[in-house]
């Protein structure tokens, strides 16, 4: 039986040009694609763009473009680079592409349908540059500014629906304690379980309703779909999730002993 190895690069936010960050994690990605085929694995590597967001929209608006535009024409230095790079990847997705965003749509339904997601309203303070909800502890008290990024912060309320993360805290300790290698270096592990996972998961923001550069929610299409079911989900959309051609996603995906590298 062939070995199967399947690795995605982060997928990038075309906000801008690259830089030799997005370089070096691509070309991390390609040599190990590479090294896995000569080892004779059957080899699947994906790389992409998250396209949509608040962030993308008022760029576009900056530069008097539609967003759609706006991407397209970053896109497109996204593959110049990586073909001037050698970068031998077997798919590109973009988070514009119909496919994906019919996927992201039946996984929302999905979850909405499960009563993994619930309407309720959101306030809080909110980065534009990170596209994030922050906690107190993400905020520098001293000039209102974000920790992470240093950009400025504005206070945002307006409906929402949820993931309701917090059912899952059990279940992901656990998965953890029987999958010791899923979540590596051990010091990160231990660090991101102590300061996310053991406190208790917070039920997550997953839709929004200030913009509309988004994957509209069919039951309710006020909303976008927010990054962490849009964005995130290109890993297995890229393999045709929930999509009419799924054979990549049932030869790497769902194979248990498929190596997969996220």
């Amino acid at each position: 039986m062939t070995k199967k190895f399947y690795i995605t690069t982060p997928i990038y936010y075309p906000s801008a040009k690259l830089h030799l960050g997005h370089a070096y994690t691509t070309i991390i990605a390609d040599v190990l694609a590479r090294y896995k085929k000569m080892q004779g694995y059957e080899v699947f590597f994906l790389t992409g763009s998250d396209e949509h967001g608040q962030k993308i929209a008022k760029k576009a608006d900056e530069n008097k473009q539609t967003p759609q535009k706006f991407v397209d024409d970053i896109v497109v230095g996204f593959k110049n680079l990586w073909k001037n790079l050698n970068i031998d990847y077997d798919k590109f997705i973009r988070t514009t592409n119909k496919n994906h965003i019919l996927s992201v749509q039946k996984i929302f339904s999905k979850l909405l349908k499960q009563n993994d997601i619930y309407l309720g309203k959101y306030e809080g303070s909110y980065c534009i540059s990170c596209e994030e909800f922050l906690t107190d502890s993400q905020i520098n008290k001293t000039n209102n500014t974000c920790k992470i990024c240093q950009g400025n912060i504005t206070t945002l309320s307006e409906p929402s629906y949820f993931l309701k993360l917090e059912k899952y805290t059990k279940q992901l300790l656990k998965y953890y304690d029987e999958h010791p290698l899923f979540l590596w270096p051990l010091n990160r592990k231990t660090e991101m379980i102590n300061n996310f996972i053991t406190p208790g998961l917070e039920n997550l923001s997953v839709t929004r309703t200030s913009f509309t550069w988004g994957v509209p929610v069919l039951e309710d299409p006020k909303h976008v779909i927010y990054v962490w079911i849009d964005a995130l989900s290109n890993y297995l959309t890229g393999l045709g999730y929930l999509q009419d051609d799924d054979i990549n996603f049932k030869k790497f995906w769902l194979d248990s002993n498929c190596e997969i590298v996220i």
